[in-house]
């Protein structure tokens, strides 16, 4: 998949790149392209990832993946400027939830937990129902926090609800 998604950037093929960095409900980054998918998303022009917002999403999740975050909120910024105008539908949608939830992700790492958890409902919000993978993590981020502030009735109910996603 990683050769593919080479030849697809080579290619100008925004439409596959982007289905193969998707995959199919598990996106490449996390199946160990990481490398690979930034150094393609960093080659393309900012027009192109302006076009393709969700390129932007999944250009911040890379960084966010690889250490980078001081990178990531101008990316998801960036994504929400390409948002603006677009037609709201399932897809804009879950874009606008990958962002929340991409930046639930910085906010635990920053210890920031009302973020954590107001970032964490909105993507919950706007993600789509097929989208396991960001609505697994989500959903275990908000589980994390409950737990760290010692509201365990709330972490069980969320870690219970990673299991049913995880098993769907």
């Amino acid at each position: 998949e990683i050769e593919a998604f080479h030849h697809a950037i080579a290619a100008d093929d925004v439409e596959r790149a982007m289905r193969l960095i998707d995959g199919a409900g598990m996106p490449l980054h996390f199946r160990g392209g990481v490398v690979p998918i930034l150094n393609g998303l960093e080659s393309l022009p900012r027009t192109v990832l302006d076009a393709w917002p969700s390129l932007w999403t999944a250009y911040a999740s890379v960084l966010l993946v690889t250490g980078q975050g001081t990178r990531v909120e101008q990316t998801l910024q960036a994504a929400e400027a390409a948002l603006q105008g677009a037609e709201p539908d399932d897809k804009t949608r879950d874009l606008v939830g990958r962002i929340a939830a991409i930046r639930a992700t910085v906010a635990v790492y920053q210890n920031q937990v009302e973020t954590i958890i107001t970032q964490s409902r909105r993507a919950l919000e706007y993600l789509h129902p097929n989208n396991l993978a960001f609505r697994t993590s989500t959903v275990w981020k908000l589980g994390f926090t409950y737990h760290v502030q010692g509201d365990r009735a709330a972490a069980s109910r969320a870690y219970a609800e990673v299991i049913a996603i995880g098993q769907s």
